[in-house]
């Protein structure tokens, strides 16, 4: 029941392409909902359990401005631009929204104030529109699991990003 929010489930949720030159992070997204949508048709008792007892959310683009300025800028692939497409106060272009969410923004390390910066945080918290949409969606759901695909650094990530000190669920991760 896609169109039904059904109370009890438990709601997950995969986005990707909060930089825009990780194109292989959308795919991934893609991938899965084809997987999962060929293996629920195909009666794959895991996955009819797991679609029928679960609300998953897909979300595969975050940065769109940005994918299109690289699908414009390099239509053959290729495009490196990673920010958004907003325009700076200083005339230069873009915030990374992968360092615009709130939680220990502007902390030291791992991002920059710096407007023309690749790691550009932004003006303020959550001061873009495809951050502000993601938060909106989280705040409007109970998601026991977020997964947000990357694929540039070919690195595994857990909690914290923002300093080397260990999560109170280390032993877990």
């Amino acid at each position: 029941n896609p169109e039904v929010d059904e109370s009890g489930e438990p709601e997950v949720l995969f986005d990707a392409l909060h930089h825009a030159r990780e194109v292989m992070s959308s795919e991934m997204v893609m991938m899965l909902a084809e997987y999962l949508g060929q293996q629920y048709a195909a009666g794959n008792p895991d996955i009819v359990e797991l679609l029928d007892t679960t609300e998953i959310y897909l979300a595969p683009m975050v940065n769109p401005d940005g994918f299109l300025y690289n699908e414009l800028t390099n239509p053959d692939g290729g495009g490196m631009w990673r920010k958004n497409r907003r325009l700076n106060l200083d005339g230069s272009y873009g915030v990374d929204l992968n360092r615009n969410y709130p939680y220990e923004w502007g902390c030291a390390g791992g991002s920059s104030g710096t407007p023309s910066s690749e790691t550009y945080r932004g003006t303020a918290p959550a001061s873009e529109p495809e951050t502000q949409a993601i938060m909106a969606l989280v705040d409007a759901h109970d998601f026991v699991v977020r997964q947000s695909f990357h694929t540039y650094a070919n690195m595994t990530l857990y909690p914290w990003g923002y300093t080397t000190s260990d999560t109170p669920d280390e032993t877990i991760f």
